[in-house]
């Protein structure tokens, strides 16, 4: 396994850490470690998870405390805010966080210069778009009206400090994305605007703004995340495949397209995509998905079983607490130091040939397609 500690990490996919510094009581913070959601939600789905108790563990050796939930929510509620960034946070060697501002809602999370400045990295913005078209939508404009207003919120996307623009059509209706007749589009949007909650959901509508998305990222430069694959329960996984992209892929060549979570199950696929098409990209998410550190290790070496490293980005997808951010560069470290090991030790690489991948994985990937400076 090759020691990757001293590379600083550029997390391209995260979110939002939580702003309220109380402690977190033990039902929340086991539902921080699942993507199980609503009823029934069992009091052992998560505690007999091999991957949340793998988490115990290591918080337990961060925290000094004994390998316990209870050891842990316990010393955890001991320390203020500014010790719990520097156990976790400033501990886990972040040069960036690309933060998508999507979820948690905002109001519950830090703003970008008060996360910088707790965790003592930068924090780059990406845009999830769906929220902005729902956001446009409930201000009662016509379709036409939305489009030009959408359209111009894209096109300052590079002038408010965007990094990179993100969609979720993958959990509303599918990443097999095409165009729809202007009528089709039309009716899906006026039964939008009749929701009490504006939500985009249905195909014609859901394609028509990744397509928007596209183009705007083409004028300005901008990459794209995809969600693929494992994702919460409304996700149809099936449509989650990211072969779905692949006409996207063709018809937008020069947008630098991200394939969140490794698309885990479907990383084979994700990597055959990176190695084929020169826009496509692989993040593979190592705080979540939850998975165990055997699979992150197969997720890691399936990544780059075709993909060139120069195309696999590093993330931890962490969502509200810092801890979730420091346990996804452990493993990823970890998962990548023994994937570029098995590679030295098989004769494919040379040990600094393997340091040099793990340096564009880790960070220089991203640095890169997101314009970071």
């Amino acid at each position: 396994m090759l020691d990757l500690s001293g590379i600083a990490v550029v997390d391209n996919h995260c979110h939002g850490v939580f702003s309220d510094p109380a402690p977190v009581g033990r039902d929340a913070y086991r539902h921080r470690f699942t993507e199980c959601a609503g009823a029934p939600f069992g009091p052992e789905h998560t505690v007999t998870a091999a991957h949340y108790l793998w988490a115990i563990r290591q918080l337990a050796g961060a925290l000094e405390c004994d390998p316990t939930e209870e050891a842990v929510l316990a010393a955890r509620a001991a320390l203020s805010q500014e010790q719990l960034d520097e156990c976790f946070l400033r501990a886990a060697n972040i040069a960036w966080l690309l933060v998508d501002d999507g979820y948690p809602d905002p109001a519950d999370c830090e703003d970008r210069e008060t996360l910088a400045r707790r965790g003592g990295f930068r924090v780059g913005w990406i845009e999830r778009i769906e929220t902005v078209a729902e956001r446009l939508a409930a201000d009662g404009r016509r379709l036409a009206e939305f489009d030009d207003a959408l359209r111009a919120h894209l096109a300052s996307a590079r002038d408010r400090g965007v990094c990179g623009l993100k969609t979720v059509a993958a959990y509303r209706s599918g990443l097999a994305v095409r165009v729809h007749d202007r009528a089709d589009v039309h009716d899906a949007y006026k039964r939008l605007r009749r929701m009490p909650r504006p939500c985009v959901a249905e195909q014609p509508l859901v394609d028509h703004i990744v397509a928007l998305i596209m183009e705007a990222a083409a004028e300005q430069d901008l990459p794209v995340q995809f969600h693929t694959g494992y994702g919460d329960s409304d996700a149809d996984l099936v449509l989650g495949n990211p072969l779905h992209l692949a006409p996207l892929m063709r018809r937008f060549p020069s947008v630098a397209v991200v394939m969140l979570h490794g698309s885990y199950p479907y990383t084979r696929e994700a990597s055959v995509l990176a190695a084929t098409y020169p826009n496509a990209y692989v993040d593979v998410s190592y705080a979540i998905p939850f998975l165990t550190s055997r699979e992150l290790y197969s997720v890691t070496h399936e990544a780059l079983g075709a993909a060139p490293a120069a195309r696999v980005l590093y993330s931890s997808d962490a969502v509200g607490l810092p801890e979730q951010h420091w346990l996804g560069a452990v493993r990823g470290r970890r998962a990548l130091g023994a994937a570029l090991g098995d590679m030295v030790a098989l004769g494919d690489l040379s040990a600094a040939g393997a340091r040099g991948l793990a340096e564009m994985v880790l960070r220089g990937n991203a640095e890169r397609i997101y314009g970071l400076v």
